[in-house]
């Protein structure tokens, strides 16, 4: 099977571009075109499937430096159970500041429509302009695999729970950028600026995500990375490994002093328009040479995030066979022993017999040479 744009697709592009249902060109209104795209593209797929809004989030985050502590703290929820769990006391500290943020009242800033710039996140508050970068690109691509829970869990509260699986693995190997187009109310010269102008702050946020997803250890992080940007129906792809992705400035939001961000902008492809045979040929190239769980894991280890590989369950079956076969040799070993144990005392009984018929011999004898006398 291949990828061919559908009619979900080509309504709502149409959508996107409609002047009645998004007229202002919005981010949050391409979404919903995107989501559909990768959606037919993972139902073409195996054990791939698309994740919103995937918070980058490092769990062991004590050796990161300070200013990128703040930022991740930024997008935490102090009220939500369990997200403090891994945190020490200098985060927790930060933690009241972020709560007095989030009781911020923007109703006041929104009330004119010139406050808000457009830059929104799917499912979430709307960006006003000047606000931090999240640490949330809008889609990621996962690869996620299970095996069926065994017979000694099955109808317990734990297979309910786990709908009667086990996660053997999980990464994440592309992450997904969207911008909302350029206003129509432009003249065109001005309109291709805009247009490029989205794509750089596109690939700019990829680049941050980028850094913060090499920075993670385990099975949830790749060697390359596939980064998708898109403008509203146009979008460009480039695929990076850590050393080509250019540092970032976590203190200042930006690229880090001395890199040269040019070559990995230049690193993206051309722009493809959706619902174009262009667009769909390109994207069954990325299917092809990119999407596929072989290329993902292409000159790496299945290694897992808290979770156990395919491979080291089979080694740990394995060693439990071999374990088994251990204590089987043993106790082979123990009955050889026992046999051993069972002819010594054969013997003995032999001898003990032997013994026996020599006295009863001894007394017939004896008994002879009284009968002599």
């Amino acid at each position: 099977m291949v990828y061919q744009t559908t009619s979900s697709v080509r309504n709502l592009k149409s959508r996107g571009h409609s002047t009645t249902f998004n007229r202002r060109n919005l981010e949050h209104d391409w979404y919903p075109v995107w989501n559909e795209v990768f959606i037919d593209i993972k139902a073409l797929l195996s054990n791939v499937y698309v994740y919103p809004q995937y918070f980058l989030w490092l769990r062991d985050s004590k050796n990161l430096s300070p200013a990128l502590r703040r930022k991740m703290l930024e997008h935490l929820d102090p009220n939500e159970d369990g997200v403090t769990h891994d945190l020490d006391d200098a985060d927790r500290a930060l933690l009241p500041l972020q709560a007095d943020l989030d009781d911020f009242d923007l109703s006041k800033s929104l009330s004119s429509l010139d406050a808000i710039d457009g830059d929104t996140s799917f499912g979430s508050t709307i960006t006003v302009s000047g606000s931090s970068k999240d640490l949330k690109p809008d889609f990621s691509f996962m690869h996620l695999t299970s095996v069926p829970l065994g017979e000694d869990r099955a109808n317990s509260e734990y297979a309910a729970n786990r709908a009667d699986r086990k996660i053997l693995h999980e990464c994440h190997f592309a992450l997904c950028e969207v911008k909302g187009a350029p206003s129509r109310n432009v003249p065109e010269p001005e309109r291709l600026e805009e247009r490029a102008a989205a794509f750089l702050a596109a690939q700019e946020d990829l680049a941050m995500y980028a850094n913060l997803y090499f920075l993670a250890n385990g099975g949830l992080r790749r060697e390359k990375l596939l980064l998708w940007a898109c403008v509203g129906a146009l979008w460009a792809w480039t695929f990076v490994s850590r050393e080509e992705v250019p540092e970032w400035d976590w203190e200042t939001g930006s690229f880090a002093f001395g890199t040269n961000p040019g070559r990995f902008r230049h690193s993206f492809s051309q722009a493809f328009e959706l619902c174009t045979p262009e667009s769909d040929q390109e994207i069954n190239h990325l299917i092809t040479h990119y999407f596929q769980p072989d290329q993902i894991h292409e000159g790496e280890g299945n290694d897992g995030d808290d979770v156990m590989s395919e491979e080291d369950m089979n080694k740990e079956d394995m060693s439990k066979e071999d374990m088994n076969e251990e204590d089987m040799s043993k106790e082979d070993m123990d009955e050889e022993d026992m046999s051993e144990e069972d002819m010594n005392e054969e013997d003995m009984s032999e001898e003990d017999m032997n013994e026996e018929d020599m006295n009863e011999e001894d007394m017939s004898e004896e008994d002879m040479s009284e009968e002599g006398d």
